[in-house]
């Protein structure tokens, strides 16, 4: 590595084609505004994904262009994006899952010099699965340990698990599964503003009739998409530092979830 790098790494859960079309079109501006280095893209359909990238440079995998396609998949599955091409990319589908929850990884090559493994995810979103989401968290830190570089990885998506939940302190190295342990930084746990960060709220004119169906507790808020950044512990040659982290594409929303965005300076340790 012969310099230092600021990536910028967003999260976002598009909401395949629901609401109005509106907001449809306001996505690939509001994006490419954005000026994401990478992103992970959830409920985005194969069809949906080049069009809401379009404005943005950035190119794409698809987890059906990795995995068995399956309607589900097709019409609301995970996209990984990058600036710069990978050298590899693989895909998992996670365990227990429901629908068409999975982990796709991508080998970027930086400019700088270094690999660094991004890792887009998504698990299962009910509330009463935790146990589902504690077995697929255990599982995305096997994926990134199979394949992690000197740079230290990226992990992010829409998680549908609180801070406080067994799998998100899993990954924070707070919580032990199956007598094991890792270690993680939660992007806004370091840069956010202080606020509660919340991504997924019936303050969002488009969640709220979702969190209603679904939920049937209103007001509701959770903070449930995160920008993880791999610990020292597995990367002692590169820093990974967290600069900034805002939540964002909340006015006007361009879908039922808020996004995250991370800025994440790379740098070698001498």
């Amino acid at each position: 590595m012969t310099s230092s790098l600021t990536l910028r790494v967003l999260t976002l859960n598009l909401w395949n084609t629901e609401g109005p079309l509106r907001r449809q079109q306001l996505l690939p501006g509001a994006i490419a505004a954005l000026r994401p280095d990478l992103a992970s893209l959830q409920e985005v359909g194969r069809a949906q994904l080049s069009d809401v990238l379009a404005e943005t440079g950035l190119s794409s995998v698809h987890q059906t262009d990795l995995l068995t396609p399956t309607e589900a998949a097709s019409s609301a599955g995970t996209a990984l994006a990058s600036r710069w091409a990978p050298s590899a990319v693989e895909a998992i589908e996670l365990p227990e899952a429901v629908s068409a929850e999975c982990a796709i990884a991508a080998t970027i090559p930086l400019p700088v010099g270094g690999d660094l493994l991004f890792v887009a995810v998504k698990p299962t979103w009910r509330l009463d699965s935790e146990a589902a989401r504690v077995a697929q968290a255990h599982t995305i830190a096997d994926f990134d340990a199979k394949l992690r570089g000197r740079v230290p990885s990226v992990i992010a998506g829409d998680f549908d698990a609180t801070p406080d939940s067994d799998s998100m302190r899993y990954l924070a190295g707070r919580a032990v599964v199956d007598g094991t342990s890792v270690h993680y930084h939660d992007s806004w746990a370091v840069a956010g503003d202080g606020g509660p960060g919340h991504t997924w709220t019936s303050a969002n004119p488009f969640a709220a009739p979702v969190s209603d169906e679904l939920i049937g507790q209103s007001p509701h808020a959770r903070r449930i998409d995160y920008v993880l950044v791999g610990s020292r512990h597995n990367h002692p040659e590169v820093a990974a530092r967290v600069r900034r982290c805002e939540v964002v594409l909340t006015d006007p929303p361009v879908s039922d979830h808020y996004g995250v965005l991370a800025e994440i300076e790379i740098s070698p340790l001498s």
